[in-house]
């Protein structure tokens, strides 16, 4: 059976919109056009945007088997757009930063791993590497009884979907869960979980029984901006919000962040009035205790804490007690969790939510 466009359409959740291109691919884009627009900046955050993490297909159908048209976004599609943008100079230097940092708190190591993550009936069955072509899955179905199939798109890939074919009738599955809004840099997205369904923010969308609309960007930071165009989706049940620790790397002082910290949550609470909000500080990292131009990352927490405190909607998680200390639990070893981290990570979190009753009916 060929699903149509429509029904694919009907499928997908945690997206905000789709995008057809000239070839007749579908891209669910998780950002609004207007966010997009100021991701269009800087090209790594510009592919960051494009990636699908967080989207995932809810059907149902009588079959065994699903093939899947997809086109997958290549680094060397985008290598020419990068070196235009960055040069080979400024390249080269960024790859050596992230050597040296791998091997002064990584024990000189990272493993990264992307794929698909695809459950029947809550049972993981498959988990296909992103390509361009047709990937095939298939798993146990001898009745030919109706089951769930949830399909989790990979968390660095942008992944077009020209076409799902399954040997059984199938249909759309409305989630019906109400919403929650994931606002956060490289760890929000998922870098690097391994499996899609194991990032902190999948997590937490299964426990909280929740669809979590995931707009992590690797190498972000606290910009009221990025908010743009969010007033034309509906209200949420919660939101998370963890940045801070690029903004520490990468913001000239201190008063930059509290500035852009202040503006940041004036705009959102703007947008996302009496919405439950939680805002995880930043996490450990290996190199933690290095002082940078706007000082320690204790002071950049202290920030946050200070300019989120007038706010009864917003709560602090200490993202220093729900994370783990351990360098084998990140995969770079020493700043991206790894698929345990992630389940420290999460767990935390929960826990904290739960302790301080921050679901509201």
């Amino acid at each position: 059976m060929l699903i149509c466009k429509d029904t694919i359409n009907d499928a997908v959740h945690n997206a905000i919109w789709t995008e057809e291109d000239e070839d007749d691919f579908l891209y669910f884009r998780r950002f609004t056009p207007s966010q997009m627009e100021v991701y269009s900046d800087d090209v790594i955050f510009c592919l960051m945007s494009r990636c699908s993490t967080g989207v995932y297909l809810l059907f149902q159908t009588t079959g065994n088997k699903i093939s899947m048209v997809c086109k997958k976004t290549s680094v060397l599609d985008i290598l020419p757009t990068v070196l235009k943008e960055l040069g080979i100079s400024k390249l080269v230097e960024m790859g050596k930063e992230l050597k040296d940092n791998i091997q002064q708190y990584g024990k000189a190591r990272i493993y990264i791993e992307d794929s698909f993550d695809v459950f029947v009936d809550g049972v993981k069955v498959a988990q296909p590497k992103p390509k361009s072509g047709k990937i095939r899955i298939n798993f146990s179905n001898p009745e030919q009884k109706p089951v769930i199939v949830k399909i989790y798109f990979p968390i660095f890939a942008e992944i077009g979907i020209k076409e799902i074919q399954c040997n059984g009738e199938t249909k759309a599955v409305e989630s019906a869960k109400e919403k929650m809004y994931c606002f956060g840099d490289s760890i929000t997205q998922g870098f690097v979980a391994g499996s899609p369904s194991c990032s902190y923010t999948a997590r937490l969308a299964d426990a909280l029984n929740l669809d979590a609309l995931n707009q992590g960007i690797g190498g972000y930071y606290f910009m009221a901006e990025s908010l743009a165009g969010l007033e034309t989706l509906p209200k949420p049940k919660l939101i998370t919000v963890a940045y801070g620790t690029n903004d520490w790397t990468t913001m000239p002082n201190i008063e930059t962040i509290r500035v852009n910290v202040r503006d940041y949550f004036k705009r959102l609470c703007e947008l996302f009035i009496n919405i439950p909000i939680i805002v995880i500080t930043p996490i450990w990292r290996g190199n933690m205790d290095v002082l940078q131009p706007s000082g320690s990352l204790e002071d950049v927490t202290k920030v946050i804490e200070d300019e989120t405190s007038g706010y009864k909607n917003i709560t602090i998680i200490d993202g220093q007690e729900i994370s783990s200390h351990k360098t084998e639990d990140y995969a770079d070893g020493w700043l991206h969790p790894n698929k345990e981290g992630f389940a420290v990570m999460a767990k935390g979190i929960i826990e904290k939510i739960l302790e301080g009753g921050l679901m509201r009916d």
